[in-house]
């Protein structure tokens, strides 16, 4: 709430301009509203986003969380139909409480970027910032199907326990939205910002998997594949023997060899063998305990 100061009249005797007409008074007033083309103000059927929709008619807006990364984010949907603001998204925290901080965001108002203002994370301090266009296909389909055109985009920057901000500290737990996709450190987001969307496995390119240090630099071949409770094993011929085992973001292997894009579909519970072409076949017991033990000493 805002409280209106007393009304102070022009004194006896200061000299003043000519004044404008009215009408161009007026004029200089009011503010265009930028168009909304979603599918409420459009009224279109909202289709696989009938929930969202819903939400944002009852509320204003909705918050959705994603995962299946290294880290998960979450965006509002609704802010720019509602109040022709810019939606917000925040990484790297744990998704119910980002869902619970972006809410809070939205009361504070409209802080200008890179202004830090609290009232969101008890204790720290937090700013806004611009989300870079390069980001929008890669992030936020579900605004797209909602809005069938881009709108802007803020991002929720919060500090780390000491006070540091993303770009004073090495952390990647937040995306550097503000910046270009090329510009962006080599890191699971930046790969989420090349490759997606259109990655076809089931996870994303900044999920880790098991693999070889010989198939991350190219000298030996992925033959052997494990889908195993939402996580991939990618083999070569020495399978689990191998002495040179490693994480690796599945996105920097899959672009470093193309032809596992056919094991996308590889079911979970299954291995995916390759000699002339791709085989799969039910994951066997001593395969899912291998891939345990591997992961346990790999980490």
């Amino acid at each position: 709430m805002f409280h209106l100061g007393p009304f102070k009249g022009r004194e006896r005797g200061q000299r003043h301009g000519r004044s404008r007409s009215a009408t161009a008074q007026t004029l200089t007033k009011v503010r265009t509203v930028p168009p909304c083309t979603c599918v409420i103000c459009e009224d279109l059927p909202p289709g696989r986003d009938a929930a969202i929709v819903g939400h944002i008619r009852e509320h204003g807006w909705s918050v959705l969380r994603v995962g299946g990364g290294e880290f998960e984010f979450a965006y509002t949907v609704g802010l720019w139909h509602t109040f022709r603001r810019p939606e917000i998204v925040m990484f790297g925290l744990d998704g119910q409480h980002m869902q619970q901080w972006l809410n809070a965001s939205v009361e504070v108002g409209q802080p200008a970027d890179d202004e830090p203002f609290r009232g969101v994370i008890d204790g720290f301090e937090t700013r806004f910032r611009p989300v870079h266009p390069d980001w929008h296909d890669p992030l936020f389909g579900t605004l797209y199907r909602v809005y069938h055109q881009e709108v802007p985009v803020r991002q929720l920057v919060w500090p780390d326990k000491n006070g540091q901000w993303p770009w004073e500290a090495e952390s990647r737990r937040q995306a550097r939205a503000w910046l270009p996709v090329a510009e962006h450190p080599a890191d699971g987001w930046r790969l989420v910002g090349e490759l997606e969307p259109g990655f076809p496995f089931p996870v994303g390119p900044d999920s880790w998997a098991l693999t070889t240090a010989a198939i991350v630099d190219g000298t030996r071949k992925p033959l052997w594949v494990l889908h195993d409770e939402g996580v991939f094993d990618v083999l070569d011929e020495r399978r689990y023997e191998a002495d040179d085992l490693r994480l690796a973001y599945l996105g920097e292997i899959v672009r470093q060899h193309p032809h596992l894009e056919d094991c996308a579909s590889v079911p979970d519970g299954h291995t995916a063998t390759r000699q002339d072409r791709w085989t799969t076949a039910p994951a066997g017991d001593l395969d899912r305990h291998r891939s345990k033990k591997a992961w346990e000493t790999t980490t």
